[in-house]
C-alpha cells in the first residue's frame, strides 16, 4: 500500500444523487491531499449534471491504461459507451446497467492494479438486478467477487454497529440466529475493529433479540440458549464481549457510547437507531474484504435528484474513511509502524479537516 491510495468512485444510479455528490466532493482540492480519485462514469453524465446544477466544470483526465493515472486531479474511467437517457428522479433499467457496468470495471481495475479501494455511490437494487446483476446490492457482489466473508459496519464519529443477519427477511432471522453464527460475528467485529479502526482491545456490546432481552425466558429463550453461550465462548478467547442487552433500553440510555462496537441480531434492530442518529453523516463500510469499500449510508434519494440540494456529508465521510482505514491497516500489518495511542485514536474523528461541501 502507498500512503495516498488510488480510490475508484463508481457513479451509482445516474438518475439519483450520486453524480451530484461526486461533482461537489471532487470540486474541493483538499481531496487530493488524501487520495487519487478515479471516477467510473462517462463525460456525458458528468457534463449533464454540471450543466443542470450550474456547477464549475471539473478538469478530468481520461484513463485508458494504468500509466495514464495522474495525481492531483480527477481521473475518469469510461465505463460505458451506451446511448443513455438521463431522467433525474426516475428509476430505469439503463441507469441500472450503467451502474453495474461501472461497478464491474472498478472491480476489474482493482484486480489489475489500477486502484486500491472503492467508494460506491448509491444504486437502485431493482434496476441493477433487472439489468443483469445477480446480487441484491453492493455488499453481496463484493463478497462474491473477492470470495470473502464480509461484515457490514455502519458508523459515524461515535457509533459503530454490525449485525449477525444482514439483508434477511424478518421471518427467516430466528433460524439464522445460532450460537456459531453469533460467535463468528463477534470474532469478525473484534478483528475488524482492531485492524481497520486501530482499537487494540475492542469493547463490544451484544444485543438480545426478544423484547426486554427475553425477560429470563418469559418472552423467548434465544438469549439464554444461543446468545449468552456465544458471548461466553468469545470471552474465553479474550474478547471483551458484554451482554446481551435489550436493544430499546441500550440505545435509549445512550449506553452505546460506552462501547467500541455494537452487534445486533438483525438489520433494523441496529440500523433504525443508527440512522436516527447519523443519517446525514454516517458511512456504510464493508469489512472483511482485501480492499477497502465504503459508501454513504443513504440511497439514491430520487425525490431530490437533480435539484442541487443533496447533502454531501455522508459521501465525504465515506471518502475520508478510506484514507483512515488505509493508514490503520498499514500500521496493523506492519509492526514497524507505531500505532496511535488507544485514547487518542478513539477520539480521532475521521471527518477532521473536511470542509462542509453542502
Amino acid at each position: 500500500m502507498s500512503d495516498k491510495p488510488c480510490v475508484g468512485i463508481t457513479i451509482g444510479d445516474f438518475n439519483g444523487i450520486g453524480p451530484e455528490l461526486i461533482l461537489k466532493t471532487l470540486s474541493n482540492e483538499l481531496v487530493f491531499n488524501y487520495c487519487t480519485p478515479i471516477v467510473y462514469a462517462n463525460t456525458y453524465v458528468l457534463n449533464f449534471y454540471t450543466s443542470l446544477l450550474e456547477l464549475a466544470s471539473l478538469d478530468v483526465n481520461i484513463v485508458k491504461r494504468k500509466e495514464d493515472i495522474k495525481t492531483g486531479m480527477v481521473n475518469l474511467r469510461v465505463c460505458s459507451h451506451d446511448q443513455i437517457n438521463i431522467t433525474p428522479g426516475t428509476a430505469s433499467v439503463e441507469a441500472g446497467k450503467f451502474a453495474y457496468d461501472a461497478l464491474q470495471l472498478a472491480v476489474h481495475d482493482v484486480k489489475e492494479g489500477y486502484i486500491q479501494n472503492i467508494l460506491t455511490a448509491p444504486i437502485d437494487k431493482n434496476s441493477t438486478v433487472e439489468s443483469g446483476m445477480e446480487f441484491n446490492g453492493h455488499t453481496q457482489y463484493f463478497a462474491s467477487e473477492f470470495q470473502s466473508e464480509v461484515q457490514m459496519i455502519l458508523l459515524n464519529d461515535s457509533l459503530r454497529v454490525a449485525m449477525v443477519t444482514g439483508h434477511t427477511a424478518l421471518s427467516n432471522v430466528t433460524e439464522q440466529i445460532t450460537t456459531d453464527n453469533i460467535l463468528t460475528s463477534i470474532k469478525a467485529l473484534n478483528q475488524n475493529l482492531k485492524s481497520d479502526f486501530g482499537i487494540s482491545k475492542p469493547k463490544i456490546a451484544i444485543l438480545g433479540i426478544n423484547p426486554h432481552g427475553g425477560d429470563n425466558g418469559l418472552m423467548g429463550s434465544e438469549e439464554i440458549d444461543k446468545i449468552r453461550p456465544a458471548i461466553e465462548a468469545a470471552q474465553e478467547e479474550g474478547i471483551l464481549a458484554i451482554g446481551p442487552y435489550p436493544s430499546d433500553g441500550f440505545f435509549g440510555s445512550s449506553n452505546s457510547q460506552n462501547f467500541d462496537g455494537v452487534l445486533g441480531m438483525y438489520h433494523d434492530q441496529v440500523l433504525i437507531p443508527f440512522k436516527q442518529i447519523a443519517f446525514s453523516n454516517g458511512v456504510n463500510y464493508t469489512a472483511g474484504l482485501p480492499i477497502i469499500r465504503t459508501s454513504p449510508d443513504h440511497g439514491t434519494a430520487y425525490d431530490i435528484a437533480g435539484k442541487g440540494i443533496a447533502d454531501t456529508s455522508s459521501f465525504v465521510n465515506a471518502l475520508y474513511l478510506i484514507n483512515k482505514i488505509h493508514r490503520n491497516r498499514l500500521s496493523y500489518y506492519d509492526s514497524s509502524i507505531p500505532q496511535l495511542e488507544f485514547r487518542e485514536h478513539r477520539r480521532e474523528k475521521f471527518s477532521i479537516g473536511v470542509p462542509d461541501l453542502r
